[in-house]
């Protein structure tokens, strides 16, 4: 499955060397993997392919929900959508290191940004998302939290932006 991707990814380069191994370890190459997880994560959401996202998210954020089942996540993120945009990009910001916060373990933060097509009624919108990604089992990433950064007056939000995000939600 695409969605649960090694923490041994592809090498990034060294602007992303910015995870230093508290919740995950290993460098630049967990940063891509992080990284990668993130934008699958995203774009099986924007195809709705809901069990592909709901086995992108941790247990413990499923249940959160109230979903003790992949199968159960899938009927509770199942809702019909107005607008179709399974053909927006995806794009992700600089990836910081993420301490523990409440129920939620280190790992790595991401800003996940979906950016509608030209030629659409909404072109040139952009939705900005932080995400928390943290090891799961077998070497891969799975995102813990997600959270919506709402504030279209600011810009792109930055890292320190998602770090101080994912630790008030």
């Amino acid at each position: 499955m695409a969605v649960a991707l090694p923490l041994a990814g592809c090498d990034g380069d060294d602007a992303t060397a910015t995870h230093t191994g508290r919740g995950g370890g290993g460098g630049k190459k967990s940063v891509a993997g992080a990284t990668e997880a993130a934008r699958v994560y995203q774009r099986a959401s924007l195809k709705q392919d809901w069990k592909a996202a709901c086995e992108a998210r941790t247990e413990r954020l499923r249940r959160s929900w109230g979903a003790a089942t992949i199968a159960e996540c899938v009927e509770i993120t199942r809702t019909p959508r107005l607008r179709d945009r399974s053909d927006a990009q995806v794009s992700t910001g600089e990836a910081v290191e993420v301490e523990a916060f409440g129920p939620h373990p280190a790992g790595i933060g991401l800003r996940v940004t979906v950016t509608v097509e030209p030629g659409t009624a909404e072109r040139g919108m952009s939705m900005h998302t932080a995400l928390r990604l943290v090891p799961g089992e077998r070497g891969t990433w799975l995102v813990d939290q997600a959270v919506n950064l709402t504030d279209p007056g600011t810009g792109t939000p930055d890292g320190e932006t998602v770090r101080a995000t994912l630790r008030r939600k």
